[in-house]
């Protein structure tokens, strides 16, 4: 089977017209292993703050957050400084046009362990055992075998590639969830193909320049590359028939990032091609091809 690529895209920018870009990330942890989180929310901490709090098992809130919950920080324990960017409006000095920039503010933060046990016991949430609601594709593994890039899994709910390392991370089967669009095995199998295009880029492979860092254009192109990507092999590879909204909805959050630039799909459309080429050279010829 060959892909259509003039049609895929032509699929794509009409789920991109009739769907927003509220993505939903599918990808869900259970195992809250070598990460940070909030003790209250239980959400993770992203970024710089992991290293600032160490990558270790614990939860930390901050002085309020505790108390809110009827916990009391012990007297005499040090604070750890966390930082957050909120995206704040503000106006140009020589446009005067209401621009957007990030704005860093502190918060002071304390770890479970510094909480007064006479006062109430901090107990860890139970970790959560996700039920795996996935289907294993065998044309996806092969497919993504046959490459002979590393895959290994991860419990913290998220998905990457390492060119570092020249190896893609996701979590297991069980920590993909159906969205209202996909179910579990087309949130998994697309993940995974997303990685694989990401890896392609790698010197050794195709050399594609991948940016420079989150958020910037750089790496903005790259995830749309990735994801179109995605969307070629779930075709191919009978992981989906066609397009869907949560591939839609991903390319309209990067498309954003760079200001609204729909040539930036063209330009991605080529690239993602490439690397799909690439990936399909990696696989065995049949005897049906061969003859």
């Amino acid at each position: 089977m060959k892909i259509n690529y003039k049609e895929i895209n032509e699929q794509m920018l009409t789920a991109m017209q009739t769907h927003g870009a509220d993505w939903i990330n599918p990808m869900r942890s259970s195992v809250p292993v070598g990460i940070p989180r909030n003790g209250i929310t239980g959400n993770r901490y992203n970024g710089v703050n992991i290293w600032l709090l160490g990558l270790t098992e614990s939860y930390w809130a901050t002085y309020a957050q505790w108390e809110s919950k009827g916990y009391q920080v012990a007297p005499g324990s040090k604070s750890t400084t966390i930082v957050f960017f909120k995206q704040t409006k503000v106006k140009d000095r020589d446009s005067g046009e209401d621009k957007t920039i990030p704005v860093m503010k502190n918060f002071r933060v304390f770890r479970s362990d510094q909480l007064d046990p006479s006062v109430k016991v901090f107990e860890e949430p139970e970790r959560i055992i996700y039920a795996d609601e996935t289907h294993a594709n065998a044309a996806v593994e092969a497919w993504v075998a046959n490459t002979g890039i590393e895959v290994t899994t991860n419990p913290d709910g998220r998905a990457f590639y390492s060119p570092m390392h020249d190896l893609i991370s996701i979590p297991p089967r069980e920590g993909f969830t159906a969205t209202e669009t996909s179910t579990a095995s087309e949130t998994r199998d697309s993940t995974l193909l997303h990685e694989l295009a990401h890896a392609t880029g790698h010197k050794s492979r195709l050399d594609r320049k991948m940016g420079s860092g989150f958020g910037s254009d750089g790496y903005a192109r790259e995830e749309l590359v990735a994801e179109l990507a995605a969307a070629y092999q779930s075709a191919l590879l009978g992981v989906s028939a066609a397009p869907r909204a949560d591939h839609a909805k991903y390319l309209n959050n990067w498309i954003k990032c760079l200001k609204d630039d729909h040539r930036a799909f063209f330009r991605a459309s080529a690239l993602a091609q490439k690397a799909v080429e690439w990936i399909e050279k990696q696989q065995p010829v049949s005897a049906e091809v061969a003859a």
